[in-house]
């Protein structure tokens, strides 16, 4: 029997105690301490996992909370938008009956014919003939030149084959400044091209009209851009399909070639000759539509000075 107990000894100032306890309780504290290890590993490692839960979790309330915020102020900004969207049509909504009075857009709709004929086109004063040579191509793009020659093409019909005027060649020394002939807005420039008419720009005018420079040593303007007439708006060169410095200047109205001839000599001096030179346009409405673009231009100076008096009010 003693065989199977296990004998523990304890030895002190009163003498020695034996305890006998069966022999697998060895073995038992032993597994108790194992299970208590991997418990103590275990939570460690659960304990780990949850923190690095929590952090996340952190995290994402964070995030949330600034995606919040910015909808929050994106939202304020939009009703302040909408707010001052508002406000203004409602202004707008006030001068709409003045506006309509003013440009007198019935009367003028069931009236043009007769409102064209009594518009004469040589009795012009000199602020409406300055307007019109602000808005429509005149006079040369560039300053000085060695010569000029017009450009032509061949059209080909179904009868026969004819050329037909497309604009100026100027022969100028390189670097030779060009500039707007009209005020508009860019509507195209091409730069670092060597095919064809090289670097160029396009202007697009008012009414219809157009203007084209090619063959340029380089723009400095870009699309988009407001130009007024006589501003630089780049160099001569010889880009493209040349093989000397050259500008070659294009003028049309609604897509169709214009003579240069006529617009690069037109000027206040003899302002009445374009009338009789090119019939292709309708002057008469053309300046019709002018003078109501000046009197659209006084309503508007008028409205942001808030000069103009709303309906009902006493004029």
């Amino acid at each position: 029997m003693v065989q199977d107990k296990l004998v523990i000894t304890i030895v002190d100032e009163s003498g020695s105690r034996q305890f006998r306890l069966p022999k697998n309780t060895k073995k038992i504290i032993i597994i108790i301490c194992s299970i208590l290890l991997v418990t103590i590993f275990g939570s460690v490692l659960l304990m780990k996992f949850l923190m690095q839960k929590i952090d996340e979790i952190a995290l994402n309330k964070n995030i949330a909370l600034s995606e919040y915020k910015y909808i929050y102020q994106k939202n304020n900004f939009l009703k302040d938008q909408i707010k001052q969207k508002t406000q203004e049509l409602s202004i707008v909504s006030q001068k709409i009956g003045d506006l309509e009075n003013i440009v007198d857009l019935k009367k003028n709709t069931d009236k043009n014919t007769d409102v064209n004929d009594k518009i004469n086109l040589l009795d012009l004063s000199s602020s409406q003939k300055n307007l019109i040579l602000s808005l429509i191509p005149n006079g040369e793009p560039i300053a000085s030149y060695t010569s000029k020659d017009l450009s032509s093409k061949k059209i080909h019909s179904s009868k026969k084959t004819k050329d037909i005027t497309t604009g100026y060649e100027f022969i100028t020394k390189e670097n030779t400044p060009v500039y707007a002939t009209a005020d508009g807005v860019i509507d195209l420039t091409r730069n670092h091209y060597n095919k064809g008419y090289g670097n160029l720009i396009k202007i697009t005018h008012s009414f219809g009209f157009s203007s084209m420079y090619a063959h340029l040593e380089k723009a400095v303007v870009k699309k988009g851009d407001f130009v007024q007439k006589g501003q630089l708006i780049g160099y001569s060169g010889h880009s493209g399909d040349v093989d000397k410095n050259t500008l070659y200047y294009e003028i049309r109205f609604l897509g169709k070639i214009l003579n240069p001839v006529v617009y690069t000599s037109w000027n206040a001096d003899n302002f009445e000759e374009v009338f009789d030179d090119d019939t292709s346009i309708d002057w008469k409405s053309l300046v019709w539509t002018i003078e109501d673009m000046v009197q659209l231009q006084t309503y508007r100076l008028s409205y942001q000075n808030n000069d103009l008096p709303y309906m009902g009010e006493e004029k």
